[in-house]
């Protein structure tokens, strides 16, 4: 079978060639029915197992000069990137074989809208918005941590929109699962919120690390046959932070999201300029 992307495949370890082969399946198709699209070649790295990866993973951070290492952790089973100037889709064949089949493939196709949306260094290296900024002024945040709130602003962003095309391409109920799936079990987030307690920096970073999955899940609320369900889930998910925060992180889902349009960059830096209402929350300033 010709295949529409060249799919350049590197096993780490033992991965059958029957997964191979369904996992292949599933980009196939999932690239063709994304047509139009720029996406020629993609690297496709297959490890065995989590702990087989996770120190490749690190020394190439290290080797590339990559300083985001914040989602790194063992309940990930695919990851993507571009920073070899290439879109990359790193799975982790452990974890893809426990998952329910609706999962597994959802989250597999989001890796590859991925690719089709953000599949270029540009939307990985990313300037300092203005209103982060004066944010840093405003609430005297070092550097490294303005640069750590950026990227886990930016991840959000190109989850929401990889969501988005997915969606209003036909893929529902596999995104649903694949969204369910991810507010199911908050225990880790509950265990970091503890952990950040009485620390503004940390409780920042905390925040924003959960509009990754709130970014995931806004394309599908306002579904009319699940969007109810997605709704109380990612309340429920959120329910462990004080009432003025998770009402703040809803409101992004709920409207910010929702107005972001075409242009990456563009949406980063707005949702940037949105989330600085969280920043006022946890540092207690309110702009005017």
């Amino acid at each position: 079978m010709v295949r529409l992307v060249r799919v350049v495949v590197s096993r780490y370890g033992k991965v059958p060639d029957e997964e191979l082969l369904s996992i292949l399946n599933i980009m196939e198709e999932c690239y063709s029915r994304l047509m139009p699209h720029e996406v020629s070649l993609v690297d496709l790295y297959i490890f065995e197992s989590y702990s087989l990866a996770e120190s490749f993973i690190l020394r190439e951070r290290v080797s590339l000069g990559v300083l985001t290492t914040l989602f790194l952790e063992e309940s990930f089973f695919a990851m993507h990137d571009a920073w070899r100037g290439v879109p990359r889709i790193t799975l982790f064949l452990d974890k893809l074989e426990v998952l329910p089949e609706l999962v597994r493939v959802g989250g597999i196709r989001h890796e590859v809208g991925h690719t089709v949306l953000h599949g270029s260094l540009e939307y990985y290296l990313l300037a300092l918005p203005a209103s982060l900024l004066q944010a840093i002024d405003e609430f005297n945040i070092p550097l490294e941590y303005a640069r750590s709130m950026l990227y886990l602003v930016s991840i959000a962003v190109k989850d929401y929109e990889v969501t988005r095309l997915l969606y209003t391409h036909g893929y529902i109920d596999d995104q649903a699962e694949y969204v369910k799936f991810l507010l199911k079990d908050n225990e880790n987030e509950i265990l970091s919120w503890r952990i950040s307690m009485g620390n503004s920096l940390l409780e920042a970073l905390h925040a924003l690390s959960l509009l990754k999955v709130v970014g995931c899940a806004a394309p599908l609320i306002a579904d009319k046959s699940f969007g109810g369900e997605i709704r109380a889930e990612l309340t429920r998910y959120l329910s462990h932070l004080p009432e003025g925060l998770s009402r703040a992180i809803m409101n992004i889902a709920e409207k910010n999201f929702m107005k972001l349009e075409g242009d990456t960059i563009q949406n980063i830096n707005e949702v940037m300029e949105n989330c600085i209402v969280i920043l006022s929350e946890l540092f207690g300033t309110t702009r005017v």
